[in-house]
């Protein structure tokens, strides 16, 4: 027996979700979503900026109802000197972001998903061979055929590599992420926290269970020198951030530390004539500094359901003109971080530095 569907989603993140919704509501059109229910690498610390509330009431998503999640009112950035600066999320119509419980957050896209009429397939995109005008593919024991095809694997691009697309990397940046859970508040518990130093920057937040989440951002050469996989390597270093020390003194790590790759990349296309196209961080991939993730990854998610709409009524320029956006993006993206680290004039003799520059 093959499933076969119009659509076929590899990957139930924000982006994949926000485009299987998207497209749900097109008359007659037939989504899936495949993906394998399994636990996730957990996300620490990660943070909803106010601008995606618009988003998700276009996608008829709640995610905040129940309140699994906290606020969060802006950024403390000790970022060019030593003293801090404050971005307020006050004067953003929106009045505050969230900092997320993901697996929850995911959970109420997925929710939505299944109203829609979205159908979940178990399981990864194994071969996968255009014939006769249509994909076919493998999911473990089941065939499957779609007209078209997407990729929101994530960092991986797992399909879209597959059919022949290249990464292009800009850096080397990883995130070692580690948890502490504290017998005392922390002191501006709202606010997300970035400190810079010599070789990279740290970033610390409060979780919605109390606990706090810290993340040393370095390249992974430096990582690996500073043997940061280590439990005592990585909470040394972090002490050297005086903001983030003082919100983790007497604290215990209880998780980590997990290292993860957080470069800058693009897929090289992004999208192919014969009916396929990435999206969110398969496409394209954004420092975490930008705090742009999630809300990238459903704007895109939507503006891709569009394209695979148009492609699908007959309109083939539908793609080209998609991975021209796309790239546009990525370039206007890359000015932006390369003047924001250029702000940073401490340390333009050290090789983290001089790498974004």
């Amino acid at each position: 027996m093959t499933v076969r569907r119009d659509v076929l989603v590899a990957g139930a993140g924000p982006a994949g979700l926000a485009l299987a919704i998207e497209l749900s509501r097109v008359p007659a059109l037939s989504v899936a979503v495949v993906d394998r229910l399994r636990p996730r690498r957990s996300r620490f610390g990660e943070t909803l900026a106010p601008d995606a509330g618009p988003l998700l009431a276009h996608l008829g998503v709640d995610a905040f109802s129940a309140g699994e999640h906290s606020r969060c009112q802006g950024t403390i950035a000790a970022w060019e000197s030593d003293e801090a600066h404050y971005t307020d999320f006050l004067f953003h119509p929106s009045g505050h972001g969230w900092r997320l419980d993901r697996e929850r957050f995911d959970a109420a896209l997925a929710v939505v998903a299944e109203r829609c009429g979205v159908v979940r397939i178990d399981g990864e995109v194994g071969a996968i061979a255009r014939e006769d005008g249509q994909w076919r593919l493998t999911i473990g024991e089941t065939s499957a055929a779609a007209r078209f095809v997407v990729d929101a694997t994530g960092r991986p691009a797992a399909v879209a590599r597959r059919l022949g697309a290249k990464r292009v990397v800009a850096d080397s940046l990883v995130g070692i992420a580690g948890v502490f859970e504290s017998a005392r508040a922390i002191a501006e518990e709202r606010w997300a926290l970035i400190e810079a130093r010599r070789d990279g920057w740290g970033y610390s937040a409060d979780l919605p269970d109390g606990r706090v989440a810290v993340v040393a951002m370095t390249d992974s050469d430096l990582a690996h020198a500073a043997r940061l996989n280590d439990a005592h390597a990585w909470r040394q270093w972090i002490e050297e951030l005086p903001r983030i020390r003082e919100r983790t003194a007497g604290a215990t790590l209880v998780d980590g530390p997990a290292i993860a790759s957080a470069a800058s990349h693009r897929l090289d296309p992004p999208a192919g004539d014969d009916g396929w196209l990435a999206v969110g961080d398969a496409a394209m991939a954004f420092d975490p500094l930008s705090s742009q993730g999630i809300s990238k990854a459903i704007r895109w998610g939507i503006r891709a359901a569009q394209t695979v709409g148009e492609w699908l009524e007959g309109k083939t320029s539908a793609l080209s003109a998609y991975a021209g956006a796309v790239e546009a993006e990525y370039t206007a993206y890359l000015s932006a971080r390369n003047r924001y680290y250029a702000m940073e004039r401490r340390w333009t003799d050290a090789p983290f530095w001089q790498r974004r520059v």
